[in-house]
């Protein structure tokens, strides 16, 4: 799960853009009577997930659905295992979905996602459909910046440019060993498999100046109240920033993408309603939707969100984005994750 917390930052005007009919409608199954239960993290997010999915999902196709919070892995191996399983629907990072496509997720037929407009680089597996984008971003104080901003990776790690804290969030897989390698002269196209060793090293050089939040919503808090200069954090953290009155600004230039997914659990009882499911939140409106009430980004290509100028400015840019390989991580994220913690406590 990658943004378990969201800061609500859209326009009155763009909630309301959300509630018309959609192509979906028109095709939608006849699924009266029958019932799903959705998987979620909860978190202030569970109203927007209701609002641009659900309720519109249960006029559509008649079909009725509650949503389970929150959804530990444990819980859903326990489930599956068992043969006993409660949920239909379930939704976490995209490399989790990918780890346990076949296993803890049941296959499904992915060219509809493309075919409703979902960019292929999202299409990682055979099981989840990839929902709201998320980009990792070097933030930064526009006003103690503003004369010589910073440009590139690199400068996140250069202390005599620039001197100060820089706010991450406690987490590998924040984008943080992509940042140190980037920073380190790694091209893009060489980046995965990570060299472990060499991003541990370059982060030793900044390691005393970073101040760990415990929350993605730390991130916003670190920068409304200014105390870190720098920050490598999620695009969504730094629109919030910037709407509750932080001067704070992105380099645009290589913002690493990665993505939550939903997918079909294993042994569901309900999985043609479950699929169903799976088909609409794919849709442009529906992904547009969730961009109106997050200000993350879309994995369709043929949405378009209606948002208000500034929440536009910190949308990712696709353009010069890096995505993250979700393979690679679903192999190795227990490992690294050791790591990680390891190298925290030295």
């Amino acid at each position: 799960m990658l943004i378990g917390k969201v800061v609500k930052c859209c326009s009155v005007a763009a909630v309301l853009a959300i509630s018309g009919p959609s192509a979906f409608a028109d095709q939608a199954p006849n699924l009266q009577g029958q019932k799903i239960t959705a998987a979620f993290f909860g978190g202030s997010l569970q109203k927007m997930i209701e609002e641009a999915w659900m309720t519109p999902f249960e006029k559509a196709t008649g079909a009725k659905v509650s949503i389970d919070s929150p959804n530990p892995r444990a819980k859903l191996k326990a489930q599956v295992e068992s043969g006993n399983t409660v949920w239909d629907i379930y939704t976490e990072d995209a490399s989790f979905v990918q780890q346990n496509c076949g296993v803890l997720f049941e296959k499904v037929d992915t060219s509809k996602f493309v075919a409703a407009g979902i960019d292929k680089r999202f299409i990682t597996n055979d099981c989840g459909v990839s929902t709201v984008v998320v980009a990792e971003v070097f933030a930064y104080n526009e006003d103690k910046y503003k004369n010589a901003p910073p440009k590139s990776w690199a400068d996140f790690f250069d202390l005599k440019k620039f001197p100060g804290k820089r706010a991450i969030f406690n987490n590998p897989m924040t984008g943080i060993l992509e940042m140190a390698l980037l920073a380190d002269g790694v091209p893009v196209d060489k980046l995965y498999p990570l060299d472990l060793d060499r991003a541990f090293k370059k982060l030793d050089t900044i390691k005393d100046k970073i101040t760990w939040t415990q929350s993605p919503g730390g991130l916003t808090d670190a920068l409304v109240n200014n105390q870190v200069d720098l920050a490598l954090a999620f695009s969504g953290r730094v629109a919030a920033a910037a709407k509750a009155g932080a001067k704070v600004e992105v380099v645009r230039n290589q913002q690493l993408l990665s993505w939550d997914q939903w997918a079909l659990v294993k042994g569901s009882k309900n999985k043609a309603a479950g699929i169903a499911f799976l088909n609409f939140v794919a849709q442009p409106k529906q992904q547009a939707s969730m961009t109106e009430l997050t200000s993350y980004a879309t994995a369709n290509t043929d949405g378009h969100p209606k948002v208000d100028p500034l929440s536009a400015h910190f949308l990712p840019v696709r353009e010069s984005a890096v995505f993250v390989n979700q393979d690679w991580w679903a192999k190795n994220f227990d490992t690294v994750n050791q790591r990680f913690v390891a190298w925290q406590s030295q």
